[in-house]
């Protein structure tokens, strides 16, 4: 993640606060194996993403390099249902870094597809049905699961909740306000990132299957963005003060249970 940011040159000066930013977020949802796709989706996404942003560079036709591309979303929609929907990054990828080549288009979606199509292949050698991958998945899309009551969030997840609402504000903000001294390229890499947020925010909050095992997902973006607001800036009261709100929140979360 760090890597990423810094080779896109969406910071001033190099940090490691997207890191930071990424752990206190996704952590302690890792005590279950079914958590590990969700994680490996995350890897797929990162992967993914850098291979879009280095086609903003690519003067000739890039339909190779976006066929891998649409393969690695599509193979992550593969290991875990809810990541199909991150296919909606691909047209906004497309249209963002690349100039409009119908030939790229076809590509990108014709990778999507073929993870999918390959799993119903092996099924169809297997004496299955074809088409049983596509009722799968739909099965494993629809298959509601309840994320956890509000009332059973303690206090300390709240306010870190909290903390992670008001930091993201104050970084769009931030972002807005500085949005005329970014260059090109990192102005887009950053419309990027809050689009896979907004992505990865509705599919936790509206697709049946949603679940807190898709937070390494949804701390991608916010890895990026948050960091925005204190990278822009000298340390003040404010931002130690969320900064030092935040993992402590985190601190106590994750290592009250064992006290308790």
């Amino acid at each position: 993640m760090t890597r990423i940011v810094i080779r896109n040159v969406i910071f001033l000066e190099r940090t490691y606060m997207p890191a930071i930013i990424y752990l206190l977020v996704s952590s302690g949802y890792y005590n279950s194996y079914m958590s590990f796709r969700p994680l490996l989706v995350a890897l797929l996404l990162l992967i993914a993403a850098e291979a879009i942003f280095r086609s903003y560079h690519s003067k000739t036709l890039a339909t190779g390099q976006y066929l891998v591309i649409g393969f690695i979303l599509g193979s992550a929609g593969a290991i875990y249902a809810p990541a199909l929907f991150l296919g909606a990054l691909l047209p906004v990828g497309l249209f963002i870094f690349r100039l409009f080549d119908i030939r790229e288009w076809i590509a990108a979606v014709g990778g999507w597809m073929l993870p999918l199509f390959f799993s119903a292949y092996g099924v169809w050698l297997s004496g299955g049905d074809f088409l049983n991958v596509a009722v799968e998945c739909k099965e494993a899309l629809t298959t509601p699961l309840a994320l956890p009551p509000a009332k059973l969030f303690s206090s300390f997840e709240w306010t870190f909740i909290g903390c992670v609402a008001v930091l993201f504000i104050l970084s769009i903000v931030t972002f807005l306000g500085r949005s005329r001294s970014y260059k090109l390229k990192p102005f887009k890499v950053y419309i990027f990132f809050i689009w896979m947020l907004a992505v990865s925010a509705a599919i936790l909050a509206f697709v049946p299957c949603r679940s807190l095992y898709q937070l390494p997902i949804l701390a991608i973006p916010l890895s990026v963005i948050i960091p925005t607001y204190f990278n822009s800036r000298k340390p003040n009261f404010i931002s130690n003060f969320l900064y030092a709100l935040m993992i402590g929140c985190a601190v106590v979360i994750h290592l009250l249970p064992f006290f308790l």
